[in-house]
């Protein structure tokens, strides 16, 4: 999931998509930056052409609101067969039972998650020596 991430190949010039990394997952556009996910942990439940990451991540403190959020957010992707990335769920999840909390209709993080890697990328190329037959 390194490099970036985008709608398409018009966005991938326009150096606009989503970059996945360690600290955060950030929507980018040319030199600006903003934070979607913040310390997001990833955990790889499948690979190769069945990809699928589990990314749990904090939801935001806001200044007057509760010390904690008592939930966290849960973003499931997986692996297309054009070798992007598509959202499969997305929770917030009640820190103490664990049950979802809220799914939300429309959810924009969902359809901002349709994502192609921007210039070549594993999934995408053919293996050497191999034909694509």
């Amino acid at each position: 999931m390194a490099g970036l991430w985008s709608a398409g190949q018009a966005a991938c010039a326009a150096g606009v998509g989503v970059r996945f990394g360690a600290d955060s997952i950030a929507a980018v556009y040319d030199s600006q930056r903003e934070i979607l996910f913040d310390r997001p942990r990833y955990v790889v439940e499948s690979g190769g052409d069945a990809f699928r990451v589990r990314i749990t991540y904090d939801l935001p403190h806001r200044p007057g609101g509760a010390r904690a959020s008592g939930a966290h957010g849960v973003l499931v992707l997986t692996r297309d067969q054009s070798g992007g990335l598509q959202p499969l769920t997305h929770n917030l999840i009640d820190g103490l039972t664990g049950s979802a909390r809220l799914r939300v209709a429309d959810d924009p993080a969902l359809s901002a998650m349709n994502l192609e890697p921007c210039g070549p990328h594993p999934w995408r190329e053919e293996l050497r020596g191999r034909s694509s037959t």
